[in-house]
């Protein structure tokens, strides 16, 4: 191998290393662009997710207004019968107006 042909050569393979390294800058770079574009529409996701989150916490809370709810249609119903006893037994005595201290009398002279 002659000198020209060496120094030929040797321009060939420092153009082929450049011409490799130039493809794999520009393959880092797209990456790099490419992991760019996905941190943004992570972003965009992530707050799109705290709205979701935020427009859905009704939901969540319907279930605790549906407990809310059962307790009190327990206490009405609660006070339903209480107030059908009480009408019951008004009812049975046949009794006209009674007065707390006229009540408290005949207590007490038993």
């Amino acid at each position: 191998m002659t000198d020209g042909e060496f120094i030929t050569a040797w321009f060939v393979v420092v153009a082929l290393v450049a011409v490799v390294i130039l493809i794999a800058a520009g393959l880092l770079l797209a990456i790099l662009l490419t992991a760019r574009s996905i941190l943004g529409h992570g972003a965009e996701a992530l707050e799109a997710a705290e709205h979701i989150a935020a427009d859905t916490q009704v939901i969540w809370a319907l279930a605790d207004t549906n407990a809310v709810a059962g307790e009190i249609l327990a206490t009405a119903e609660q006070i339903e019968a209480n107030g059908a006893a009480i009408a019951t037994a008004l009812r049975e005595t046949e009794a006209g107006p009674v007065s707390v201290l006229t009540a408290k009398r005949a207590t007490d002279a038993q």
